[in-house]
């Protein structure tokens, strides 16, 4: 055997061992050789796929870096501000994150990856063009089947509901039971409904595939012990108050539009230049006042007689702890009326009152620093709070919650014997994919945890246990709701809510409520126009038994308005025989502008706010410092891909099944034209979109479909 491993052969059965080996030896070398040429084959394809992959993305939807001048709408002055802060951030080295770091590698896996996984299931529903290579093939293919005599059928945004179909209303802790397999925390949601099901002239597919996606993910990661929302929960790293930065790091990676571009569902990147232009020649930059002033926070004022004061009390907010690191929500701040404006006289957090708005040491700290000390740290944390309350309690609560699902589903369900009624025509606008967009939202934030910061830096138990308590300690009463009672009870002057009052620079005009007063007459105009053309008058309205079962099933199921019938009864009664037209145009219109218009205001418009972290931040670090890079991406990503989302507007071309004759169909087009020109002549609508807090009034939503 010693000769053998000396390989040679001294008999003849060492030497057929020895030819064995050899033929191993070799075998296992063509074999290394054959995979090698396996190897760099399949990588070399991998490679050609990638390649032809990111073409086919470029050409078909859009380049991963759009390159959109960021600054171009900007002032100067804050252009080179921002510049001094960026130098400042490059000098202390490398603690803060500047425009120097781009493209930043964790930023533009995220856009690219959620772009291509999630955005066009959650986005492109039937009657709205889908972008992509595919399409444009379809699209060519259906020409040419037009140009050779087939008849191809459109694509319809709107189908008629089907006769017969239900929704069957359930409580959403029945629904979180069957469909997550779980109850949610919340007693609230035992007593709050929504529909079990999405109708079926409502297209579910890309909604559904994209759950399923995510549904996975979260499962994977919770199977290995890690919840995936905790990825974002870091502080570090973070960036300087750059938000040349901060815009592409949020944008840089994903195809479908660049960060300056208003389309589709997105108003564009536009919230930071909105501000600046508002703060040219604003004594020392007075930030709350101008917001106050001009965008939908001024839904929380109140007013004091005596003092002259206008208050926002978010104090209600104190006790609830926000996440780790991030600053504590609440406070409470006090305006006086300035010229066209309103200006910040007191600002009150954690303890400490601020008048003096002008302290060098935290400007120095600001400029120098990028970080938050004093009024400006009291400042940005109450800006946050009050896109906590604007975000979880406005948008979720009162709208996702305890209105638009109930009122879609007992609409569908109560009219399901006759889809062909007067008001379920009119209605069919307001109540589309309510359902839809809730149930998902709800998986999302309470199940997947995408609340956290998404809605507010509070944890995703906490937000449910603030929702829970809001209603038992501050009851929504839809009469309170409706922009005609909304202002006398927080004590406001009706002039400050007029055309005039708004346009008058030496005055101060109440913007937000103004433009939903606005809408909601235009609204109750509409429906009393719509009514009478279809013949539904007080005596129709005492024998139509569809139309008062359902009157009765929207109090059982809407605690909001049965809590209206059994405060104010004038406004609305709860007894069949006093069901009037005049009751259904109020409780309607209140409706409408609330899902539609409101809705609009705390949703698509909301592009200005929470893509605007240097000036209206969602989450604050507690030390003040810079912009965390994780949460300020996942914000942008989740409301971009799940918030924002491409849906049918007031403006659209309306189906013809929503009028029973050419009479009321003319109340709605009448409707559409008076909108439109307030778009174009009242500047408190025209400022909108690239130029305001708001979107144009030809992007608003018909309901609260997303």
């Amino acid at each position: 055997m010693a000769s053998m491993r000396r390989g040679v052969a001294e008999t003849k059965d060492e030497e057929e061992a020895l030819l064995e080996q050899e033929e191993l030896v070799s075998g296992a070398g063509g074999c290394t050789k054959r995979c090698g040429a396996c190897c760099c084959c399949t990588v070399l394809l991998l490679t050609i796929a990638v390649i032809f992959y990111l073409k086919w993305q470029r050409i078909c939807i859009g380049p991963a870096f759009p390159h959109d001048d960021v600054d171009a709408h900007r002032p100067a002055a804050f252009v080179a501000a921002e510049a001094l802060r960026r130098a400042a951030a490059e000098r202390a080295g490398a603690e803060l994150l500047t425009e120097e770091d781009l493209p930043n590698a964790f930023g533009l896996l995220t856009n690219a990856a959620t772009g291509a996984v999630y955005y066009e299931d959650m986005n492109f529903v039937q009657g709205f063009e889908k972008p992509g290579c595919l399409s444009l093939v379809v699209e060519m293919f259906h020409r040419l089947l037009k140009l050779l005599g087939w008849r191809v059928p459109p694509s319809r945004r709107w189908k008629p509901p089907v006769e017969g179909e239900t929704m069957d209303i359930v409580s959403f802790q029945d629904y979180a039971r069957t469909h997550f397999g779980r109850a949610l925390p919340g007693e609230f949601l035992e007593d709050y409904y929504t529909g079990g099901r999405v109708p079926s002239w409502e297209d579910n597919e890309g909604h559904r595939w994209g759950i399923m996606k995510l549904t996975a993910v979260v499962k994977a990661a919770r199977a290995t012990g890690v919840d995936p929302i905790t990825v974002v929960h870091p502080l570090e790293p973070r960036v300087a108050f750059d938000h040349r930065a901060l815009v592409n790091m949020a944008s840089d990676g994903f195809r479908y539009f660049g960060p300056m571009e208003v389309k589709y569902a997105s108003n564009g990147f536009f919230g930071a230049s909105v501000v600046e232009q508002r703060l040219l020649g604003v004594e020392r930059g007075d930030l709350l006042g101008m917001l106050m002033t001009e965008s939908v926070f001024g839904a929380h004022l109140v007013y004091e007689a005596e003092t002259e004061l206008f208050h926002v009390d978010l104090t209600d907010l104190e006790k609830y702890p926000p996440l780790p690191g991030y600053a504590a929500l609440g406070g409470r701040a006090s305006f006086r009326q300035d010229a066209g404006r309103l200006r910040t006289v007191s600002l009150d957090y954690q303890g400490r009152r601020y008048t003096n708005f002008s302290d060098p040491q935290v400007d120095e700290a600001y400029e120098k620093n990028n970080t938050r000390t004093g009024w400006r740290m009291a400042e940005g944390a109450f800006i946050a709070s009050l896109l906590s309350m604007t975000n979880l309690v406005m948008h979720v609560k009162d709208l996702h919650v305890e209105i638009c699902t109930a009122f879609q589903a007992v609409t569908v369900d109560a009219f399901a014997g006759q889809t062909s009624h007067p008001v379920r025509r009119l209605l069919d606008a307001f109540i589309s994919r309510s359902v839809q967009a809730t149930n998902d939202n709800l998986r999302l934030l309470y199940d997947f945890h995408a609340a956290d910061f998404s809605l507010a830096p509070l944890p995703h138990d906490q937000q449910l246990k603030l929702i829970d308590e809001f209603i038992k300690s501050k009851p929504l009463n839809l009469a309170a709701l409706d922009m005609e009672h909304y202002g006398q009870l927080r004590y406001m002057d009706p002039s400050w809510s007029t055309e005039e009052a708004v346009q008058n620079a030496s005055s101060w005009g109440w913007r937000w409520h103004y433009r939903a007063l606005t809408v909601q007459r235009l609204l109750a105009s509409y429906v009393t126009c719509f009514l009478e053309a279809e013949g539904v008058d007080d005596e129709a309205i005492m024998s139509d038994n569809y139309l008062k079962d359902w009157w009765q099933s929207m109090i059982f199921h809407l605690p909001a308005l049965r809590r209206a019938t059994e405060e104010d009864s004038a406004w609305a009664s709860a007894e069949l025989n006093k069901l009037d037209v005049e009751q259904l145009v109020r409780v309607l219109s209140t409706l409408m502008v609330w899902v539609s218009w409101i809705h609009e205001d705390v949703g698509h418009s909301a592009a200005a706010y929470v893509w605007n972290p240097v000036y209206t931040p969602m989450c604050v670090p507690e030390d003040g410092v810079g912009v965390p890079l994780r949460s300020w991406l996942f914000n942008a990503v989740a409301y971009r891909s799940f918030v924002f989302l491409h849906r049918s507007t007031l403006l659209d071309e309306a189906p013809e099944f929503w009028f029973g004759n050419a009479e009321s169909k003319k109340c709605f087009q009448t409707f559409q034209e008076t909108l439109k020109s307030l778009g174009d002549s009242d500047v408190a609508f025209r400022e909108c979109d690239q130029e305001g807090f708001y979107s144009c009034v030809d992007r608003v939503e018909t309901a609260v479909s997303s």
